[in-house]
């Protein structure tokens, strides 16, 4: 049995907090109460301040979906052949849904769909979803989407964001293992789907009266 120490707690605690409640109700003091901490200067001890708190949060989160991401990459080239939609879409979707899906009790993803409404948490998620990694599966992304620019990069913002969002409608289900792999696999098809997807011509004529 893994044993949980008092700064993982704390970050339990708060990835709760906000998740659930939004920033606003986050506190230093709030989170060691919740976390069952009788110190009371454990949490300014472990992270310094109210900021310090929420960039260990994101770092103990995002540290691992980048690993597994970059091994996914690395894998691919590994291989040899040229890199599919589908292969590029495997590698952003399926390790954040490790990370929320796949990681009991996790609430991680609607921690992320509060981030993403919030000036204040937005550029420190922006910041992390700089990693190589991500900019790397970004540039796949765009690079093998079939429609032209612009269309291309709002469609691979779009499906960065459909991927957010579902995660945290479903991490809180409760379901089985089949269950879950079934809706990862069917996120997948999805977002492959939204880039795949064919061009209205009012799209077309609308992009072409702007230029």
């Amino acid at each position: 049995m893994i044993q949980t120490t008092s700064r993982q707690a704390m970050i339990e605690a708060a990835e709760q907090i906000i998740a659930e409640q939004g920033l606003h109700a986050l506190t230093l003091t709030g989170v060691q109460l919740a976390a069952n901490q009788s110190n009371k200067s454990a949490a300014k001890y472990h992270f310094g301040s109210h900021d310090g708190l929420i960039e260990a949060l994101v770092e103990a989160r995002m540290s691992p979906v980048d690993t597994r991401r970059q091994e996914m990459l690395n894998e691919i080239t590994r291989l040899g052949a040229p890199p599919t939609i589908r292969q590029a879409v495997e590698a952003l979707v399926r390790p954040l849904a490790a990370e929320t899906l796949g990681r009991p009790g996790s609430r991680y993803g609607r921690f992320l769909v509060q981030a993403l409404f919030n000036p204040a948490l937005a550029d420190l998620i922006r910041k992390h979803m700089r990693a190589e990694s991500y900019n790397h599966v970004r540039d796949l992304l765009i690079e093998l989407c079939p429609a032209p620019n612009p269309i291309a990069i709002w469609r691979t913002d779009s499906i960065v964001m459909h991927n957010m969002t579902m995660l945290a409608a479903q991490e809180a289900a409760d379901r089985t293992p089949a269950e879950s792999t079934a809706i990862v696999s069917d996120l997948v098809d999805t977002c492959v789907a939204m880039l795949e997807a064919p061009i209205s011509t009012t799209t077309t004529e609308s992009l072409g009266a702007t230029s």
